[in-house]
Parts: structure tokens; C-alpha cells; sequence
């Protein structure tokens, strides 16, 4: 497994350790893409990695926990749905963002119906690609509020 790069939020000039908002891992096979992805994704405060297939993506989600996942849909070996169906298989209630140059109706169509949250076009401009994120995390993040009791 070859994780390309892995990014953590940048500290401020006070030394103070930052929390991650939340993490995010991008699924592409563009290695270039990827790494500059990822070091705008950690200037925001994100913690991220990458992979380059949907075998690593897969074996990654297995081993660790990730808030959101920015999926291409046009990978080597195994494809963007077949990915996406895997990883709802393995964690269903993980958030997939589809991310691909090479967009159709049906591509768009199969991977909502296979769970995606959303789905966004290459190329995209990263204030949108990082608001999309943070729909993302956000309603993972509302489903897994603690209940709070308030009777007394």
C-alpha cells in the first residue's frame, strides 16, 4: 500500500497544538493532484491522506477511521462505484464525496444511488470542493451527536 502523502493541520505562530477539524481521505490517480490537494486540505485545518487506487482506499478505510472520502471515479484496477460500494460495505455510514474529470449523467446517477453525498466535477474550484467537505463532516458529524439527557 502506498500512501502517497499524508498532511496535518499547521500550527499557528504560538506553538499551540491545532485540533483537526475533522480528516479526509482523496482517492486519484493523479499523484500531482493528490499532494496539492492535500496541502491546501491541511492549511484549513484538515488532517489527510492520499492513495492512488481504490485496493489502497479500501485497505486504508479498513485500518483507520476518516470523517469524509473524495473519491475519483476513474481509477486503476478497481473503479470509483466499485470503490464506493466497498466502502459502504465496510463502513456505511461514511461520508463519499465523488470527485472526476470524466463525469457523466449515469457515473453521477450509480454513485448516489451506491451512497455518495455528493458529486463534483474535475476541475473544481477548491472553495467549493472544501465547503462540499465541510457539508460533509458536518451532518456525519450531527448523527453521532450524544444524546443529551435534560429531564431531571
Amino acid at each position: 500500500m502506498a500512501i502517497i502523502t499524508k498532511e496535518q493541520p499547521e500550527n499557528d505562530r504560538t506553538d499551540k497544538v491545532q485540533v483537526p477539524l475533522f480528516s479526509v481521505l482523496v482517492v486519484d490517480d493523479e499523484q500531482e493532484f493528490i499532494h496539492t490537494l492535500l496541502k491546501r486540505l491541511a492549511r484549513r485545518g484538515l488532517e489527510c491522506e492520499g492513495v492512488l487506487s481504490g485496493e489502497e482506499a479500501v485497505s486504508r478505510i479498513r485500518s483507520r477511521d476518516f470523517d469524509v472520502v473524495l473519491l475519483d471515479m476513474k481509477l486503476p484496477g478497481m473503479d470509483g462505484n466499485s470503490t464506493l460500494v466497498q466502502i459502504k460495505t465496510i463502513k456505511p455510514d461514511l461520508r463519499v464525496i465523488i470527485l472526476t474529470g470524466h463525469a457523466s449523467v449515469n457515473e453521477g446517477i450509480e454513485g448516489m444511488k451506491n451512497g455518495a453525498v455528493d458529486y463534483l466535477m474535475k476541475p473544481v474550484e477548491f472553495e467549493s470542493l472544501f465547503e462540499k467537505l465541510l457539508m460533509a463532516a458536518k451532518t456525519d458529524c450531527s448523527q453521532s451527536s450524544p444524546v443529551i439527557d435534560t429531564r431531571k
